[in-house]
């Protein structure tokens, strides 16, 4: 279902006004766009096992997308705007970057192709404790559990205790999915594996191993022939927490093993890291304080909007989220309009 926001970003285009109200709502000021991914995935008829709001587009709609890109805007590197904060150096008009998140092997199968096919430069965040490891990652999992244990069958303690899956209707189990992350998100690490393994445990006959196979987490070979093609890699951490639930011993940890694991294999300190979730309440001024520390020069959030460059927080970019239900009419004016239309 299309929301009133998106609904008004296509009338817009189909008006053709979005470059009309383009100076209106730059005012002067030149900015950087941050685009994110999750997952490209090419969807089959039937009920998805996974979490489907991790599936950013098809494979046919990502080439769309990078071939608009490629006409009608500048696709930059993170290093370039990493330059332009350090020298100046200046920045072509309309400058986009494009990132993904997590590290899911399908962004190497399926994104890879087209981004070598338009000549963009991308930036691909991973999540280093689960390269080559062939396991799903913790949310993947407790997403997939909400689509095939039976209605009721765990609590998680809120305002009272909740019981999901809330229903059998995949309706129901959708809405499970979105619940048990925000609790699993609000817990520490070492509660939250200590869950996510007593329900693999509890759970194991119902757990597909086919559907966790189509969610595999990239593997350093991969990693590594996207760096030797110019695809830049950040870091996403190692395990995916919510690092505002982290102790400072274990925050420093998460951003500077998964650096130098990403160095041991690369040759090349990443320069940027990308927080997991990376919305209000995941990432604060302490996490920002310790990536600075951690020696990356670029935080990426997950907060939406562009960059005013006169104003630009190093290590609070904000990024536009590109969803399997953004059509191409709202991918155009996301493109022109992100401050107005991504909030």
């Amino acid at each position: 279902m299309k929301g009133r926001r998106q609904r008004v970003a296509e009338a817009a285009v189909r008006l053709g006004i979005t470059r009309a109200l383009r100076p209106l709502h730059d005012r002067g000021r030149p900015s950087l766009l941050v685009l994110a991914w999750h997952r490209i995935v090419p969807l089959t008829a039937g009920d998805y096992p996974l979490d489907l709001d991790l599936i950013s587009a098809t494979p046919e709609e990502f080439d769309w997308q990078m071939s608009f890109l490629r006409e009608h805007m500048s696709p930059v590197s993170l290093t370039q705007v990493i330059d332009h904060l350090r020298t100046g150096a200046p920045l072509p008009q309309r400058p986009v970057a494009v990132t993904f998140d997590d590290g899911f092997s399908d962004t190497w199968e399926h994104a890879f192709p087209a981004l070598r096919r338009h000549q963009i430069p991308a930036t691909v965040f991973v999540t280093t404790g689960y390269v080559n490891s062939r396991k799903p990652f913790w949310f993947e999992l407790a997403a997939h559990l909400m689509m095939k244990i039976a209605p009721r069958a765990i609590s998680v303690s809120g305002n009272g205790d909740t019981h999901l899956p809330l229903g059998a209707a995949t309706a129901q189990r959708r809405q499970s999915i979105r619940l048990l992350h925000r609790f699993l998100k609000s817990l520490s690490d070492e509660r939250r594996e200590t869950l996510m393994t007593q329900w693999s445990q509890e759970f194991a006959a119902d757990i597909d191993a086919a559907a966790c196979a189509s969610s595999r987490p990239l593997t350093w070979a991969q990693i590594v022939q996207l760096a030797a093609a110019g695809v830049e890699i950040g870091s996403h951490t190692v395990t995916h927490p919510n690092l505002t639930q982290t102790t400072d011993e274990a925050l420093a940890w998460e951003l500077a093993e998964s650096r130098r694991a990403i160095a041991e294999r690369l040759h090349s300190e990443p320069q940027v890291v990308a927080y997991p979730f990376g919305t209000r309440g995941t990432f604060d001024d302490r996490v920002m304080r310790a990536a600075e520390r951690a020696g990356y020069q670029l935080g990426l959030a997950y907060t939406q909007g562009c960059n005013w460059l006169h104003s630009l927080r190093r290590y609070e970019l904000r990024r536009v989220d590109v969803a399997l239900s953004t059509s191409r009419l709202h991918f155009e004016s996301l493109t022109m309009l992100p401050d107005w239309l991504a909030q």
